[in-house]
Protein backbone atom coordinates (compact mmCIF):
# COMPACT_ATOMS: atom_id res chain seq x y z
CA UNK A 1 0.00 0.00 0.00
CA UNK A 2 2.95 2.37 0.82
CA UNK A 3 4.69 1.93 -2.25
CA UNK A 4 1.34 2.74 -4.21
CA UNK A 5 0.75 6.03 -2.79
CA UNK A 6 4.38 6.49 -3.00
CA UNK A 7 4.08 5.57 -6.97
CA UNK A 8 0.72 7.99 -7.27
CA UNK A 9 2.66 10.65 -5.56
CA UNK A 10 5.31 10.69 -8.13
CA UNK A 11 2.59 10.13 -10.89
CA UNK A 12 0.49 13.26 -9.96
CA UNK A 13 3.98 15.22 -9.74
CA UNK A 14 4.57 14.25 -13.53
CA UNK A 15 1.20 15.11 -14.87
CA UNK A 16 1.06 18.65 -12.49
CA UNK A 17 4.43 19.21 -14.60
CA UNK A 18 2.96 18.25 -17.93
CA UNK A 19 -0.67 20.42 -17.41
CA UNK A 20 1.79 23.24 -16.62
CA UNK A 21 3.27 23.00 -20.13
CA UNK A 22 -0.33 22.55 -21.70
CA UNK A 23 -1.60 25.73 -20.11
CA UNK A 24 1.28 27.34 -21.29
CA UNK A 25 0.72 26.53 -25.03
CA UNK A 26 -3.12 28.06 -24.07
CA UNK A 27 -4.29 24.06 -25.03
CA UNK A 28 -7.12 22.32 -23.27
CA UNK A 29 -6.21 18.47 -24.08
CA UNK A 30 -3.31 16.68 -25.35
CA UNK A 31 -3.39 13.21 -27.25
CA UNK A 32 -0.11 10.85 -26.13
CA UNK A 33 0.74 8.38 -28.55
CA UNK A 34 3.87 7.11 -27.43
CA UNK A 35 4.17 4.25 -25.54
CA UNK A 36 7.04 5.88 -23.24
CA UNK A 37 5.02 8.97 -22.78
CA UNK A 38 2.02 6.95 -21.50
CA UNK A 39 3.58 4.81 -19.41
CA UNK A 40 5.48 7.76 -17.55
CA UNK A 41 2.02 9.44 -17.14
CA UNK A 42 -0.05 6.19 -15.79
CA UNK A 43 2.56 3.03 -14.84
CA UNK A 44 0.37 1.30 -17.34
CA UNK A 45 3.09 -0.70 -19.81
CA UNK A 46 1.23 -2.33 -22.60
CA UNK A 47 1.34 -1.62 -25.88
CA UNK A 48 -1.88 -0.42 -27.22
CA UNK A 49 -3.28 2.41 -26.08
CA UNK A 50 -3.30 6.02 -26.25
CA UNK A 51 -3.67 8.63 -23.15
CA UNK A 52 -5.68 12.04 -23.77
CA UNK A 53 -4.97 14.95 -20.61
CA UNK A 54 -6.45 17.55 -20.07
CA UNK A 55 -5.11 20.93 -18.67
CA UNK A 56 -6.93 19.78 -15.80
CA UNK A 57 -4.71 16.63 -15.31
CA UNK A 58 -7.57 14.31 -15.98
CA UNK A 59 -6.64 11.63 -17.65
CA UNK A 60 -8.48 9.40 -20.19
CA UNK A 61 -6.81 5.92 -21.61
CA UNK A 62 -7.89 3.96 -24.41
CA UNK A 63 -7.02 0.72 -25.13
CA UNK A 64 -8.77 -2.58 -25.34
CA UNK A 65 -10.00 -5.41 -23.64
CA UNK A 66 -6.65 -7.05 -23.88
CA UNK A 67 -5.19 -4.97 -21.33
CA UNK A 68 -8.48 -4.28 -18.72
CA UNK A 69 -7.00 -6.59 -16.19
CA UNK A 70 -3.40 -5.32 -16.39
CA UNK A 71 -4.53 -1.20 -16.51
CA UNK A 72 -6.61 -2.30 -13.38
CA UNK A 73 -3.33 -3.73 -11.69
CA UNK A 74 -0.83 -1.26 -12.77
CA UNK A 75 -2.27 2.48 -13.29
CA UNK A 76 -3.53 4.09 -10.00
CA UNK A 77 -5.18 6.99 -8.86
CA UNK A 78 -8.15 8.38 -10.91
CA UNK A 79 -8.98 7.56 -14.58
CA UNK A 80 -11.33 7.08 -17.21
CA UNK A 81 -10.37 3.77 -18.55
CA UNK A 82 -11.70 3.61 -22.69
CA UNK A 83 -11.67 -0.06 -24.14
CA UNK A 84 -12.02 0.73 -27.87
CA UNK A 85 -14.61 -0.73 -30.18
CA UNK A 86 -13.74 1.51 -33.24
CA UNK A 87 -10.57 2.87 -34.79
CA UNK A 88 -8.74 5.16 -32.68
CA UNK A 89 -9.33 8.31 -33.96
CA UNK A 90 -12.84 7.79 -33.90
CA UNK A 91 -12.81 6.98 -30.12
CA UNK A 92 -10.20 9.83 -29.44
CA UNK A 93 -12.93 12.11 -31.21
CA UNK A 94 -15.61 10.82 -28.80
CA UNK A 95 -13.72 11.99 -26.00
CA UNK A 96 -12.32 15.19 -27.51
CA UNK A 97 -16.01 16.57 -27.59
CA UNK A 98 -17.19 14.88 -24.44
CA UNK A 99 -14.57 17.11 -22.82
CA UNK A 100 -15.05 19.47 -24.81
CA UNK A 101 -11.76 20.62 -26.28
CA UNK A 102 -11.60 23.55 -28.64
CA UNK A 103 -7.37 23.48 -28.61
CA UNK A 104 -5.74 20.30 -28.68
CA UNK A 105 -2.24 19.33 -28.97
CA UNK A 106 -0.81 16.15 -30.61
CA UNK A 107 1.95 14.13 -30.57
CA UNK A 108 3.21 14.91 -34.29
CA UNK A 109 5.96 12.42 -33.94
CA UNK A 110 3.64 9.90 -33.08
CA UNK A 111 0.79 10.23 -34.94
CA UNK A 112 0.02 9.07 -38.73
CA UNK A 113 -0.77 11.89 -41.40
CA UNK A 114 -4.06 10.03 -42.26
CA UNK A 115 -5.20 9.27 -38.67
CA UNK A 116 -4.28 13.39 -38.21
CA UNK A 117 -6.65 13.93 -41.25
CA UNK A 118 -9.37 11.79 -39.75
CA UNK A 119 -9.26 14.24 -36.33
CA UNK A 120 -9.71 17.54 -38.09
CA UNK A 121 -12.49 15.76 -40.21
CA UNK A 122 -14.60 14.59 -37.10
CA UNK A 123 -13.36 17.75 -35.16
CA UNK A 124 -14.20 20.63 -37.40
CA UNK A 125 -15.01 23.19 -33.73
CA UNK A 126 -11.47 21.89 -32.54
CA UNK A 127 -8.14 23.59 -33.53
CA UNK A 128 -5.77 20.60 -33.50
CA UNK A 129 -1.98 21.79 -32.56
CA UNK A 130 0.85 19.41 -33.74
CA UNK A 131 3.43 19.64 -30.71
CA UNK A 132 7.10 18.13 -30.28
CA UNK A 133 8.66 16.47 -27.36
CA UNK A 134 6.36 17.96 -24.47
CA UNK A 135 6.27 14.97 -22.31
CA UNK A 136 9.70 14.59 -22.74
CA UNK A 137 10.73 17.37 -21.42
CA UNK A 138 9.77 16.43 -17.98
CA UNK A 139 11.21 12.99 -18.18
CA UNK A 140 14.36 14.52 -19.11
CA UNK A 141 14.79 15.34 -15.37
CA UNK A 142 14.37 11.51 -13.53
CA UNK A 143 12.95 11.33 -9.96
CA UNK A 144 14.04 9.10 -7.48
CA UNK A 145 12.08 5.82 -9.04
CA UNK A 146 13.70 6.17 -12.39
CA UNK A 147 17.09 6.79 -11.21
CA UNK A 148 16.88 3.61 -8.89
CA UNK A 149 15.70 1.72 -11.96
CA UNK A 150 18.45 3.01 -14.18
CA UNK A 151 21.06 2.51 -11.31
CA UNK A 152 20.21 -1.43 -11.24
CA UNK A 153 19.50 -1.85 -15.31
CA UNK A 154 23.57 -0.95 -15.06
CA UNK A 155 24.05 -2.93 -12.15
CA UNK A 156 22.15 -5.88 -14.46
CA UNK A 157 24.61 -4.86 -17.48
CA UNK A 158 27.62 -4.47 -15.78
CA UNK A 159 27.19 -8.16 -14.33
CA UNK A 160 26.02 -9.69 -17.70
CA UNK A 161 29.03 -8.37 -19.15
CA UNK A 162 31.42 -9.52 -16.55
CA UNK A 163 29.67 -13.34 -17.28
CA UNK A 164 30.90 -12.98 -21.20
CA UNK A 165 34.41 -11.79 -20.60
CA UNK A 166 35.26 -15.91 -20.73
CA UNK A 167 33.74 -16.73 -23.81
CA UNK A 168 36.43 -14.01 -25.58
CA UNK A 169 39.08 -16.50 -26.99
CA UNK A 170 39.89 -16.91 -30.22
CA UNK A 171 37.57 -19.03 -32.76
CA UNK A 172 34.35 -18.11 -30.68
CA UNK A 173 31.47 -16.07 -32.92
CA UNK A 174 30.36 -12.73 -32.44
CA UNK A 175 26.46 -13.52 -32.53
CA UNK A 176 27.43 -16.29 -29.84
CA UNK A 177 28.44 -13.59 -27.56
CA UNK A 178 25.94 -11.07 -28.12
CA UNK A 179 23.45 -13.99 -27.72
CA UNK A 180 24.99 -14.89 -24.23
CA UNK A 181 24.95 -11.47 -23.29
CA UNK A 182 21.36 -10.81 -24.28
CA UNK A 183 20.35 -14.14 -21.93
CA UNK A 184 22.28 -13.01 -18.98
CA UNK A 185 20.59 -9.60 -19.00
CA UNK A 186 17.15 -11.94 -18.29
CA UNK A 187 18.82 -14.49 -15.92
CA UNK A 188 20.25 -11.39 -14.14
CA UNK A 189 16.89 -10.29 -13.24
CA UNK A 190 16.62 -7.70 -16.45
CA UNK A 191 13.89 -7.04 -19.66
CA UNK A 192 16.28 -8.07 -21.84
CA UNK A 193 18.23 -6.17 -24.38
CA UNK A 194 17.20 -2.27 -24.60
CA UNK A 195 18.77 -2.11 -27.93
CA UNK A 196 20.35 -4.70 -30.17
CA UNK A 197 23.59 -5.98 -28.78
CA UNK A 198 26.89 -4.30 -30.80
CA UNK A 199 29.79 -7.29 -30.47
CA UNK A 200 32.40 -5.38 -33.70
CA UNK A 201 35.78 -7.22 -33.61
CA UNK A 202 38.68 -6.68 -36.00
CA UNK A 203 38.11 -4.20 -39.06
CA UNK A 204 34.44 -4.72 -37.50
CA UNK A 205 35.47 -2.57 -34.43
CA UNK A 206 35.12 0.55 -36.90
CA UNK A 207 31.78 0.05 -37.51
CA UNK A 208 30.06 2.01 -34.79
CA UNK A 209 27.01 0.36 -35.01
CA UNK A 210 28.21 -3.20 -36.21
CA UNK A 211 25.78 -5.40 -34.52
CA UNK A 212 27.07 -9.00 -33.62
CA UNK A 213 27.28 -10.90 -36.66
CA UNK A 214 28.71 -14.77 -37.32
CA UNK A 215 32.37 -13.52 -37.61
CA UNK A 216 35.26 -15.29 -35.19
CA UNK A 217 37.38 -13.50 -33.10
CA UNK A 218 40.74 -13.80 -34.12
CA UNK A 219 44.06 -12.82 -31.52
CA UNK A 220 45.79 -9.45 -32.40
CA UNK A 221 42.27 -8.08 -32.36
CA UNK A 222 39.97 -5.40 -30.77
CA UNK A 223 36.67 -6.16 -29.71
CA UNK A 224 33.65 -2.94 -29.24
CA UNK A 225 30.99 -4.00 -26.85
CA UNK A 226 28.14 -1.80 -26.95
CA UNK A 227 25.56 -3.37 -24.87
CA UNK A 228 22.54 -2.69 -22.14
CA UNK A 229 19.31 -4.00 -20.16
CA UNK A 230 16.21 -2.38 -19.81
CA UNK A 231 15.07 -2.99 -16.41
CA UNK A 232 11.69 -2.16 -15.58
CA UNK A 233 10.89 -0.45 -18.67
CA UNK A 234 14.99 1.68 -18.27
CA UNK A 235 17.08 1.72 -20.15
CA UNK A 236 21.00 0.98 -19.47
CA UNK A 237 24.00 1.55 -22.51
CA UNK A 238 27.31 0.84 -21.57
CA UNK A 239 30.57 0.46 -24.62
CA UNK A 240 33.75 -1.35 -23.30
CA UNK A 241 36.69 -1.87 -25.62
CA UNK A 242 38.48 -4.92 -25.17
CA UNK A 243 41.71 -6.71 -26.64
CA UNK A 244 42.26 -10.27 -27.41
CA UNK A 245 45.55 -10.91 -27.09
CA UNK A 246 48.22 -8.19 -28.08
CA UNK A 247 47.28 -5.53 -30.25
CA UNK A 248 48.77 -2.93 -33.21
CA UNK A 249 50.58 -0.38 -30.68
CA UNK A 250 48.41 2.54 -33.06
CA UNK A 251 45.11 0.57 -31.65
CA UNK A 252 46.75 1.02 -27.89
CA UNK A 253 47.29 4.56 -28.75
CA UNK A 254 43.54 5.55 -29.82
CA UNK A 255 42.63 3.61 -26.65
CA UNK A 256 44.39 5.57 -23.97
CA UNK A 257 43.39 8.61 -26.72
CA UNK A 258 39.37 8.09 -26.32
CA UNK A 259 39.82 6.69 -22.38
CA UNK A 260 41.19 10.54 -22.20
CA UNK A 261 38.45 12.41 -24.14
CA UNK A 262 35.84 10.57 -22.00
CA UNK A 263 37.32 11.92 -18.95
CA UNK A 264 37.48 15.42 -20.10
CA UNK A 265 34.05 14.77 -21.03
CA UNK A 266 32.59 13.22 -18.00
CA UNK A 267 34.66 16.74 -16.12
CA UNK A 268 32.24 18.60 -18.35
CA UNK A 269 28.96 17.16 -17.69
CA UNK A 270 28.21 19.28 -14.52
CA UNK A 271 25.06 21.79 -14.46
CA UNK A 272 25.22 24.91 -16.42
CA UNK A 273 27.29 23.61 -19.21
CA UNK A 274 25.11 22.24 -22.60
CA UNK A 275 26.10 18.98 -24.37
CA UNK A 276 27.77 21.15 -27.01
CA UNK A 277 30.40 21.82 -23.65
CA UNK A 278 30.79 18.09 -22.90
CA UNK A 279 31.05 17.54 -26.88
CA UNK A 280 33.64 20.06 -27.01
CA UNK A 281 35.83 18.92 -24.19
CA UNK A 282 36.16 15.42 -25.46
CA UNK A 283 36.38 15.95 -28.92
CA UNK A 284 38.92 19.06 -28.56
CA UNK A 285 41.41 15.98 -27.67
CA UNK A 286 40.58 14.28 -30.27
CA UNK A 287 41.31 16.83 -32.74
CA UNK A 288 44.49 18.07 -30.78
CA UNK A 289 45.97 14.48 -30.93
CA UNK A 290 45.23 14.21 -34.91
CA UNK A 291 42.65 12.15 -35.00
CA UNK A 292 39.18 14.09 -35.36
CA UNK A 293 38.33 13.04 -38.69
CA UNK A 294 37.63 9.61 -37.43
CA UNK A 295 35.30 10.63 -34.38
CA UNK A 296 32.29 11.63 -36.49
CA UNK A 297 29.09 10.81 -34.21
CA UNK A 298 28.39 13.29 -31.04
CA UNK A 299 29.31 12.49 -27.87
CA UNK A 300 26.42 11.31 -26.03
CA UNK A 301 22.29 11.29 -25.75
CA UNK A 302 20.02 11.11 -22.18
CA UNK A 303 18.75 7.25 -21.44
CA UNK A 304 15.10 6.83 -19.76
CA UNK A 305 12.76 4.73 -20.67
CA UNK A 306 14.05 5.21 -24.18
CA UNK A 307 17.25 4.14 -25.11
CA UNK A 308 17.45 7.64 -27.21
CA UNK A 309 16.56 10.96 -25.26
CA UNK A 310 17.68 14.06 -25.62
CA UNK A 311 18.60 13.63 -29.43
CA UNK A 312 15.61 14.55 -31.28
CA UNK A 313 15.57 18.23 -33.53
CA UNK A 314 13.29 19.32 -30.54
CA UNK A 315 15.23 18.59 -27.75
CA UNK A 316 19.09 17.81 -29.29
CA UNK A 317 21.12 17.14 -26.78
CA UNK A 318 24.23 19.69 -27.79
CA UNK A 319 21.64 22.66 -26.93
CA UNK A 320 20.24 21.39 -23.85
CA UNK A 321 21.69 22.88 -20.75
CA UNK A 322 22.75 20.38 -18.14
CA UNK A 323 20.05 20.11 -14.84
CA UNK A 324 20.46 17.98 -11.73
CA UNK A 325 19.26 14.61 -12.44
CA UNK A 326 19.87 14.29 -16.00
CA UNK A 327 21.25 11.26 -16.77
CA UNK A 328 22.73 10.94 -19.70
CA UNK A 329 26.20 8.80 -21.77
CA UNK A 330 29.09 9.90 -22.41
CA UNK A 331 31.09 7.75 -25.75
CA UNK A 332 33.76 9.33 -27.36
CA UNK A 333 35.16 6.86 -30.17
CA UNK A 334 38.03 6.39 -32.75
CA UNK A 335 37.36 4.27 -35.86
CA UNK A 336 40.19 3.71 -38.38
CA UNK A 337 38.38 1.98 -41.11
CA UNK A 338 39.96 -1.16 -42.01
CA UNK A 339 42.33 -1.01 -39.14
CA UNK A 340 39.61 -1.02 -35.73
CA UNK A 341 38.10 1.13 -33.79
CA UNK A 342 37.51 1.77 -29.79
CA UNK A 343 34.66 3.69 -27.97
CA UNK A 344 34.26 3.91 -24.71
CA UNK A 345 30.85 4.90 -23.13
CA UNK A 346 29.12 5.32 -19.67
CA UNK A 347 25.95 6.53 -17.90
CA UNK A 348 26.19 9.78 -16.02
CA UNK A 349 24.45 11.28 -13.47
CA UNK A 350 24.33 15.28 -13.23
CA UNK A 351 25.27 16.29 -9.41
CA UNK A 352 25.85 19.81 -9.48
CA UNK A 353 29.60 19.85 -10.30
CA UNK A 354 30.33 16.56 -9.51
CA UNK A 355 29.08 13.96 -12.43
CA UNK A 356 28.70 10.79 -10.88
CA UNK A 357 29.63 8.04 -13.35
CA UNK A 358 27.11 5.15 -13.08
CA UNK A 359 28.67 2.35 -14.63
CA UNK A 360 31.88 1.64 -12.84
CA UNK A 361 32.81 -1.18 -15.01
CA UNK A 362 36.95 -1.28 -15.30
CA UNK A 363 38.10 1.13 -18.05
CA UNK A 364 41.74 2.54 -16.96
CA UNK A 365 43.73 0.11 -18.95
CA UNK A 366 42.65 -1.78 -22.29
CA UNK A 367 41.86 -4.96 -21.22
CA UNK A 368 43.44 -7.65 -22.76
CA UNK A 369 42.06 -11.32 -23.06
Amino acid sequence: MEQQQELLTLLNRRINAVTALIKQQDADAMIIYNQANYRYLTNFTGEEAELILTKDGDRYLLSDSRFADQIKAQAPGEMTVIMKHDHNYREISKVLQQIPAKRVLVEGEFVSAIDFQHLQELNPNSDLIMCEELVERVRNIKDDLEIAALRKAIAISMESFNGILPMIKPGESERAIGAKLDYLFKVNGGDGPSFETIIASGERSAWAHGVASDKKLRLGELIVIDFGSFYNGYAADITRTVALGEVDQELKKIYDIVHEAQRRGIAAAKVGNTGADVDRAARDYINEQGYGQYFGHGIGHGIGLEIHELCQPALPFRKQALVNKMVHTVEPGIYLPGKGGVRIEDDVLINNDQPEVLSTLPKDELLSL
